[in-house]
């Protein structure tokens, strides 16, 4: 395994050793897991050839398994859509569906293909085919009375439908995902709550609308979702100045605001700390490069920076893991919540075109050869300026600390369209 621990997971090419499959062979099945667990961190950093290589190599200890057969050919299928070559991945799911027709042994197996052919055909835009396979699978999911799952399933048939344009339809499906135990899962339940939003403001019942949108925020808030949650107050901030409600409205823009910069924040302090590890580690101080990778992990959870966790857990397990520890123990290492207080702080800073002057996204880069983000400052700088108009038309003055930050603002976005 050391061969492994050194090379495959920084996207290295590794001398793979030649396997004809597990034949019996102790740990066959524990190695094919770790090689997933390889490939799910290739995949969340872009590294798709060395992700395909991963695949490969798992393929080679499948023998005649067919429970490590499904388990690889789903990854499989994720990796051909993720290079663009969706119309493959969904024939090989509707290839296997095929030979599962009829047989009673593999009813999970059943629901799980249908829901990952849903998601897949209603990411190609092919709706009315993604409804059918989430109803399918929805109905599988209630006779096998996994409740999290037919929840889920129930929403996504309820989002496809309003893109449909089918919104009565799609508030019946959530009302239905809610009798059968949405409540129970805080993830879903804030999902279908703004579900609900959506599809009420649609048929222009805005009071109610702006219900399930509270609702909903502050179910994100509770998730950490600092993202979701500003994008919400942002809504809720235009309902009211819509309905001549200008004091209310700037309180909504503000607190969006004030989350956004929570979460440019831990983006900006993510990339400090993962700057510093390298360094530290490339100086051979070990100690103080994982107490960084530490810190840049969690704050890029609470951020959604799944290609720095993931870079993040990787390094940590090389340096940490110990020998009978393997990558999967890893995989999920990290607490989001650890960052709370620090990002919190983030909510008085101020967006500067100086360092000086505060924090800037721009002094932080990427480092490596991945491309960096591409952070689309337009719907930042409508906020900042929407803002500064309501708080006008509500009887305040904007204050001088919203002037600069729209200057700031407008400075980064010409910047970034001469680039």
């Amino acid at each position: 395994m050391e061969w492994l621990r050194k090379t495959v997971a920084v996207g290295q090419r590794a001398p793979f050793p030649v396997s004809n499959g597990p034949s019996g062979e102790p740990g066959g099945e524990t190695l094919f897991a770790v090689l997933l667990a390889h490939f799910d961190l290739h995949q969340s950093q872009g590294h798709r050839s060395c992700a395909r290589e991963v695949l490969e190599l798992a393929q080679r200890l499948i023998g005649d398994d067919p429970d490590l057969h499904y388990r690889w050919l789903r990854k499989w299928a994720r990796w051909l859509e993720s290079v663009g070559r969706r119309e493959e991945a969904l024939e090989l799911l509707q290839t296997h569906l095929r030979r599962l027709r009829g047989k009673l042994n593999n009813p999970t197996r059943n629901a799980e293909v249908r829901m990952e052919l849903g998601i897949m055909l209603d990411r190609a835009g092919r709706k009315e085919e993604a409804l059918k396979y989430f109803k399918d699978a929805a109905q599988r999911y209630r006779k096998l009375k996994h409740t999290y799952n037919l929840v889920a399933a129930l929403f996504n048939s309820a989002s496809v439908l309003h893109d449909l344009e089918q919104f009565s339809e799609a508030l019946r499906v959530c009302r239905k995902a809610i009798q059968e135990g949405a409540p129970g899962y805080r993830d879903l339940s804030s999902h279908i709550s703004l579900q609900m939003a959506n599809s009420l403001e649609s048929q222009k019942h805005t009071l109610e609308a702006c219900n399930y949108y509270r609702q909903s925020e502050e179910s994100y808030g509770q998730l950490g979702n600092r993202r979701q949650q500003s994008d919400i107050l942002y809504r809720l901030g235009w309902l009211a100045v819509r309905a001549k409600k200008m004091p209310e409205g700037a309180r909504f823009l503000r607190s969006a605001l004030e989350l956004k910069r929570e979460t440019d924040y831990a983006i900006g302090l993510a990339w400090y700390h993962w700057s510093r590890a390298e360094a530290y580690r490339a100086g051979g101080a070990l100690k103080k490069a994982v107490s960084h990778y530490r810190s840049a992990l969690n704050l890029s959870l609470s951020a959604n920076l799944d290609a720095v966790a993931a870079r993040c857990r990787v390094v940590l397990y090389q340096l940490c893991a110990k020998s009978d520890q393997t990558l999967p123990t890893y995989v999920r290492y990290g607490n989001a919540s650890a960052a709370d207080t620090i990002v919190k702080q983030g909510r008085a800073g101020l967006y500067l075109d100086h360092g000086s002057d505060g924090y800037s996204l721009d002094v932080f880069r990427e480092p490596g050869d991945s491309p960096k983000p591409n952070l689309d400052r337009r719907v930042l700088a409508r906020l900042v300026q929407d803002l500064e108009k309501v708080t006008r038309a509500s009887g305040a003055v904007p204050g001088a600390s919203l002037e600069r930050q729209r200057v700031a603002l407008t400075q980064w976005i010409e910047r970034q369209n001469r680039s």
